[in-house]
């Protein structure tokens, strides 16, 4: 999902998000700036502590922190992708129903257009 549509979704002025860094944030700036100092981060859609964060670029304002509570990060996930592709996932669940010894049956929508 891009910057735009995420922060339409949220209901989010981009101006009112805090200005991120001009380089690239990695995981040790997201911990620092999630972490037990100076005290939780709020959610910047719904106020609860926030879980996950990272920098946005946006057309008007630049990077931008958006921090998200695990609702909000799960409610704006892009699940029109998958990380990897369904028969591979189809298989690691084959392989683990066998070590468990259960049979199963797993059903699958068919593919738009199909």
């Amino acid at each position: 999902m891009d910057p735009t549509d995420l922060l339409q979704r949220l209901a989010l002025d981009p101006a009112d998000l805090k200005p991120g860094p001009q380089r690239q944030a990695n995981q040790e700036d997201a911990a620092a700036r999630l972490g037990p100092t100076p005290g939780p981060v709020p959610c910047v859609a719904c106020g609860d502590p926030a879980r996950s964060t990272r920098i946005i670029a946006t057309p008007d304002h630049g990077r931008r922190w958006l921090d998200l509570c695990r609702d909000c990060m799960l409610a704006t996930a892009d699940r029109g992708r998958r990380a990897v592709p369904l028969a591979d996932t189809l298989a690691v669940l084959r392989e683990a129903a066998e070590e468990a010894g259960v049979t199963v049956r797993v059903l699958v929508d068919p593919p738009q257009g199909a």
